[in-house]
């Protein structure tokens, strides 16, 4: 399996990614005196957080369906045979 496929893909195609566009939108609704650094970098790191198990959650529920379509599959294969 070519896991390299998947370090490479582009951050314009992930909606979760944290980039300038979402970086200036967690500043602008967090922005007021109270407000330091680390309570921006803690929401993008809650952010970043929640996009990597979300992607892995996707990949799981891939991984399942394939297996179960190969099991029914072979049931199919033994209950025609």
């Amino acid at each position: 399996m070519n896991r390299t496929h998947f370090a490479f893909q582009s951050v314009s195609d992930d909606r979760l990614a944290i980039n300038d566009a979402t970086r200036h939108q967690y500043y602008s609704t967090m922005q007021a005196d109270t407000c330091d650094d680390d309570m921006l970098l803690a929401a993008l790191n809650r952010r970043k957080a929640r996009a990597l198990i979300a992607r892995r959650d996707h990949r799981r529920l891939g991984m399942a369906l394939g297996v179960l379509a190969v099991l029914a599959v072979a049931a199919l294969a033994w209950f025609l045979g």
